[in-house]
């Protein structure tokens, strides 16, 4: 398990890092790692606006999901006043945010729908003090080979055509 602790933004770079780090590691694909490197640093700037100081824990995951990654971001920010408002875009946790705010706000409300989309799994856990929000994303299932596809081959198939009404 990796721990970072969040309290500037050069924090939430070494996040990123570690993400990616960890996920290359694991055996995600380039595009993969960049994804869970970007729901990281959601998460970090989330700490930052709303819950300095707090901390980006990353551990391998291997449970009924598969083999992944879980990311859990502690802060000791307010509980979400809205989490559904909060997961939209556009929004935050009271609602669709004012583009007169944006340019103070540092965000366009797009973070967490993003971390969303992402990652399979997402869930937020009030604390004592604070929150937790947990997102875990997997590895692909790996496939059997196909009978009808030779080892390390590629099936081919002829290209479809469409029926003449549609050319």
């Amino acid at each position: 398990m990796t721990e970072i602790r969040i309290d500037n933004r050069f924090d939430t770079l070494e996040a990123q890092r570690q993400t990616k780090q960890l996920a290359s590691q694991l055996g995600f694909s380039r595009c993969a790692c960049a994804e869970l490197a970007i729901a990281v640093s959601e998460l970090s700037s989330n700490i930052l606006k709303y819950g300095r100081p707090g901390r980006i824990l990353l551990a391998e995951v291997n449970d009924a999901g598969g083999r992944g990654i879980r990311v859990r971001a502690y802060d000791v920010g307010p509980p979400f006043r809205d989490l559904d408002s909060a997961l939209k875009d556009g929004c935050d946790d009271v609602g669709p945010i004012d583009p007169a705010a944006i340019a103070h706000r540092g965000g366009f409300g797009t973070g967490l729908g993003a971390v969303i989309r992402f990652t399979h799994s997402f869930r937020v856990e009030p604390m004592p003090s604070g929150k937790c929000v947990e997102v875990r994303r997997y590895l692909p299932a790996r496939r059997s080979r196909s009978p009808s596809r030779p080892p390390g081959g590629r099936l081919s198939r002829a290209p479809s055509r469409l029926p003449k009404d549609l050319e």
